[in-house]
């Protein structure tokens, strides 16, 4: 495997900053908020941990989608809800709806084939509990973090990550290749989250990137992040990047 060759030509290509690609969302309500967290998978370390992920898995591609957050409302920091509660509840403090959100058919398709398969619709809850409440249409939510997500996988650094599959890496060394490839100095633009496999390895699970919300056209290109103010690295000094240990029943339909 040539490994090494393709990751130092992309050490050596770097990334140049890059006009907006995408399209962008706008909140019509609770719009006093900092900061958007792009919630990204590792598919196959997402699925090694926990619960795991339902029969019908996917292993057609690697880098998934969990979700898109908005950070605390200023209000709310105002009276006083703690970040953490903000975390825990979401849309919840403001009312309790788990109403699904009505998307069109290609919509949950396309989404079938990037967030990971859970026993309860994973999308169903992130828009109940990061999105309702900020008024964004549904399907413009969803379409929107697919693309971002789409751009993510095309980047040089999604590209480097993609070859880090199945070897163990440092995690300061992720971290300074990610700022060297999308040329992003602020600090925690992106954090990375681990936890352990079922056999007990630490595996690379989640991507959280910290993001201006009025340049998420931008992302994943210099000039779409902001520093996070909350230091959510959760990954040992060294990890496994894991690979997809056998084809899903799904992946062996005709």
């Amino acid at each position: 495997m040539k490994r090494s060759v393709l990751v130092a030509l992309f050490l050596l290509g770097g990334c140049v900053s890059q006009a907006p690609t995408g399209p962008s969302i706008t909140p019509t309500a609770h719009t006093d908020f900092r900061h958007d967290t792009l919630a990204l998978t590792w598919q196959p370390g997402f699925c090694a941990t926990g619960g795991g992920c339902e029969w019908d898995q996917t292993h057609r591609i690697s880098i998934g989608l969990h979700g898109l957050w908005a950070s605390e409302p200023h209000a709310l920091e105002a009276q006083g809800v703690p970040v953490q509660e903000w975390w825990s509840k979401g849309c919840d403090l403001y009312d309790h709806n788990d109403t699904p959100p009505q998307l069109l058919p290609t919509t949950v398709e396309a989404l079938r084939g990037v967030v990971p398969h859970l026993k309860k619709p994973l999308y169903v809850h992130e828009y109940t509990k990061h999105a309702r409440c900020f008024g964004y249409d549904a399907d413009r939510f969803f379409i929107t973090s697919m693309e971002m997500r789409d751009r993510f996988a095309a980047s040089a650094f999604g590209l480097w990550l993609a070859q880090q599959s199945g070897f163990q890496v440092n995690r300061d060394d992720m971290l300074a290749t990610f700022a060297r490839l999308m040329n992003v100095r602020d600090s925690r633009a992106l954090q990375v989250r681990c936890e352990p496999a079922h056999n007990g390895q630490m595996v690379l699970t989640q991507l959280w990137f910290t993001l201006d919300p009025k340049k998420l056209s931008r992302f994943p290109y210099e000039g779409a992040y902001l520093s996070s103010p909350d230091d959510q690295n959760g990954c040992p000094a060294t990890f496994l990047v894991p690979g997809w240990t056998a084809p899903s029943a799904a992946d062996q339909r005709p």
